[in-house]
C-alpha cells in the first residue's frame, strides 16, 4: 500500500472515529434521559462529558498529525474545519447533560423519543457520509448520504416547532417552569441536527472542490 493511500485512509478513518465518538457520547446521553432519575444528574453529566473529553483528545491527536502532514488527501484548511464542526457537535450533546445538571431539573419531557429518533438519524447519517468519503468526488455516491442528514435537520426544525407551539397553545394544562423547560430541552436536541448538517454543509463545500 503506497504512503498516499495510508494518509488518505488516515484521515478518513479518523473522521468515521471522531463521529462515531459524537455518536456514543450521544448514546450515553439518551440512555441517561431514558432512565432519568433526578438523583443520578451529576452521574449523567459526569458520564456524557467524559466521553466528550475522549473526543477532544482525539481530536488533538489527530490535529497533530495534520500539522505534520505535507500532502492531504483534501485541503488542511478542510481538515481542520471538519475536525472543528464535529468537535462542536460533540460539544452540543455535552451540553445538554450540563444544562440538565446546572438548572437542576427534577423532570425531562415526557415526549423527546422523536427528538431523540432525529438526533439517532442524523448522526448515524453523518458517520456513513465519512464512511463513504473516499467518494468525495462521486455525487452519485455522495448525495443520497447527504441528504439523509439535511432532511433530517428540517424534519427536526419542523418537530420543534410544532412542539413549542403546542406547548404554549395548551399552556393552561402545565404550569410555566414546564413550558419552559419543554423549550430549553427541545431547543437542545434541535441543535444537534442543526450542528450535523453544519457539518454536512462543509462536506458539500469539499464535494464541489474535488469535483
Amino acid at each position: 500500500m503506497g504512503i498516499f493511500k495510508k494518509r488518505n485512509e488516515y484521515f478518513y478513518e479518523s473522521f468515521v472515529e471522531l463521529s462515531t465518538l459524537s455518536l456514543k457520547t450521544y448514546e450515553c446521553l439518551v440512555n441517561g434521559i431514558k432512565q432519568f432519575s433526578h438523583e443520578n444528574i451529576l452521574e449523567l453529566k459526569n458520564s456524557v462529558h467524559e466521553l466528550e473529553h475522549n473526543a477532544d483528545l482525539k481530536k488533538r491527536e489527530i490535529e497533530e498529525k495534520l500539522a505534520k502532514e505535507f500532502i492531504t488527501p483534501i485541503s488542511r484548511e478542510d481538515i481542520f474545519l471538519l475536525l472543528d464542526l464535529i468537535d462542536d457537535l460533540t460539544d452540543s450533546i455535552d451540553e445538554i447533560s450540563y444544562k440538565i445538571y446546572i438548572r437542576d431539573y427534577k423532570i425531562l419531557p415526557t415526549d423527546l423519543d422523536p427528538f431523540i429518533e432525529k438526533g439517532s438519524i442524523a448522526l448515524n447519517g453523518l458517520i456513513e457520509i465519512f464512511k463513504n468519503f473516499k467518494d468525495i468526488n462521486n455525487k452519485k455516491v455522495m448525495d443520497p448520504l447527504v441528504n439523509v442528514v439535511l432532511s433530517c435537520e428540517e424534519e427536526t426544525d419542523q418537530l420543534y416547532e410544532t412542539k413549542v407551539h403546542s406547548l404554549y397553545v395548551n399552556k393552561d394544562k402545565y404550569d410555566y417552569e414546564y413550558v419552559r423547560m419543554s423549550e430549553r430541552i427541545y431547543s437542545y436536541f434541535e441543535n444537534i441536527t442543526d450542528k450535523c448538517r453544519d457539518v454536512v454543509k462543509q462536506i458539500i463545500i469539499v464535494m464541489y472542490k474535488n469535483i
